[in-house]
């Protein structure tokens, strides 16, 4: 992929980040919008890994499991890599089953644990982006 590209993937990143952000502000305790939220927040993972490993490495993960993404992340970055935050990305989309396709209830404090990790995954994922080549 033209590395270019990456800056489409950044900006839906930021923006899914952002409507989860968002969302944990508005939604109360007793609100149903757990899982939303939190889906939400781990497509924005999923778009941070995509937008470095296409900036990085010209590709990114098409594999069904995005579980790979991490391993895609891997390869794009090599030593920039920080192991911390691959595993971290992980964590959160090791949820993505979970959340919308087992039938599991999250409420709003689950969601906001899981914004609260994308929050620190992005975080470290806006730096890289910085340091594109």
């Amino acid at each position: 992929m033209d590395p270019s590209s990456a800056m489409k993937y950044n900006r839906v990143a930021q923006a899914l980040g952002r409507s989860a952000r968002d969302l944990c502000e508005v939604a109360e305790d007793g609100d149903l919008y757990g899982n939303a939220i939190a889906i939400v927040a781990i497509h924005a993972a999923i778009a941070h890994s995509d937008a470095l490993t296409i900036a990085f490495g010209g590709f990114k993960s098409t594999e069904g499991d995005h579980l790979r993404a991490g391993d895609a992340l891997l390869a794009a970055l090599g030593s920039r890599a920080d192991p911390g935050k691959i595993k971290l990305l992980r964590s959160i989309i090791s949820e993505k089953d979970t959340v919308s396709c087992q039938g599991v209830y999250y409420t709003v404090e689950d969601a906001q644990a899981v914004v609260g990790r994308l929050m620190e995954f992005a975080d470290w994922a806006d730096a890289m982006y910085q340091q594109r080549p």
